[in-house]
């Protein structure tokens, strides 16, 4: 017994060679890791939030998102992801980053360790994908982003793939740099894309609003949202009027108890302050994945998304670019020991 045991290693850019960009098999993916949760082949624990001093915004976070998946899957694994707010600024260096450790879930040996960067930027577009594909019209049209930074290239990304009458996205950023974020978006999804002069001008009239910012106070506004949109939040924290949330008809989130747990979020805010209840919320998302509820009735409904990302998606995700670099020899083997020294 014992041995050798070996592990590959993922650059990012083997991630990316193994399909780390490939939006339509991630969605595949993460929507099977829906299934399995909702079929309880998946075991999530709680995120731990490491808030460094003085705190999150000003410094920065580390979280650690670990997940088992059976059924189809049987793997285990762990993402360690930092963000630092500061980072584009100061040190010239992405806002996150990530690595994802996968393991064997009958040894705990590990199987790989890779670069999870674009990773967790794509699994939390796809999860925006996915809750349009059950959440918004098919007919919609429009979609308006608010905040210009990597998660609307991945949220933009994923509502091309599920909403086939989109033909324009509105971007606002308060960033310099807005314009020139519209056009990286516009490339990659062949949509029109437009940089607008505030946040109005982005959500009125829109079909799919989408939220990817750091704020912490309302930039949306519950007039600008019409009826029969989907809105779905990305942020951390509050993106939105507290009426946005209140005068939808659904509010569907990825799991209900995880948004609590994170304590930062506009509808873990409002569940503390009385105004949104256990009962209030309709559905996880895995629920209506699943069928077990329906998503989108009729095309008057407001429907409020708020998926607080979860560590199977991750997980799934990772495994499969893991699956796809054996399959293209890609990647690096090292060495984890030749002999265990104990045993």
């Amino acid at each position: 017994m014992g041995g050798p045991i070996d592990f590959l290693y993922l650059s990012q850019e083997e991630v990316m060679a193994a399909g780390g960009l490939d939006m339509a098999t991630i969605m595949d993916v993460v929507e099977s890791a829906f299934h399995a949760f909702a079929q309880g082949h998946a075991r999530v624990p709680s995120k731990i939030v490491l808030d460094l001093p003085p705190g999150e915004k000003e410094r920065g976070r580390i979280n650690a998102l670990a997940a088992y998946i059976g059924g189809n899957w049987e793997v285990a694994g762990i993402k360690w992801i930092p963000s630092f707010p500061r980072n584009p600024v100061e040190h010239g260096l992405p806002r996150a980053n990530a690595l994802i450790i996968l393991n064997n879930s009958q040894t705990g040996m590990p199987l790989a360790v890779m670069d999870g960067t674009i990773l967790s930027a794509m699994r939390t577009g796809a999860v925006g994908g996915i809750g349009a594909k059950y959440l918004a019209r098919r007919d919609s049209e429009t979609a308006a982003l608010i905040g210009l930074g990597v998660q609307a290239r991945t949220q933009a990304l994923a509502l091309k793939e599920v909403l086939p009458n989109l033909n324009e996205f509105r971007g606002w950023d308060p960033k310099k740099t807005a314009l020139e974020a519209a056009n990286d978006i516009m490339k990659l999804t062949g949509v029109r894309t437009t940089a607008v002069q505030t946040p109005k001008d982005a959500v009125v009239g829109a079909d799919v609003i989408v939220t990817a910012t750091v704020a912490d106070e309302p930039i949306v506004k519950d007039a600008w949202v019409k009826e029969g949109t989907l809105f779905t939040h990305i942020g951390s924290y509050v993106e939105e009027e507290y009426d946005v949330v209140l005068h939808s008809n659904k509010i569907v989130v990825d799991d209900w108890e995880a948004v609590k747990h994170r304590k930062t979020p506009v509808l873990a805010r409002m569940f503390k302050e009385g105004l949104v209840k256990d009962e209030g919320i309709y559905a996880n998302l895995a629920e209506v994945v699943d069928g077990r509820k329906p998503g989108r009735e009729n095309s008057r409904e407001r429907i409020f998304f708020a998926p607080i990302g979860m560590a199977h998606e991750d997980i799934a995700v990772a495994y499969k670019i893991y699956q796809e670099a054996k399959r293209k020899g890609i990647g690096q083997t090292l060495r984890l020991w030749t002999e265990p020294i104990w045993t």
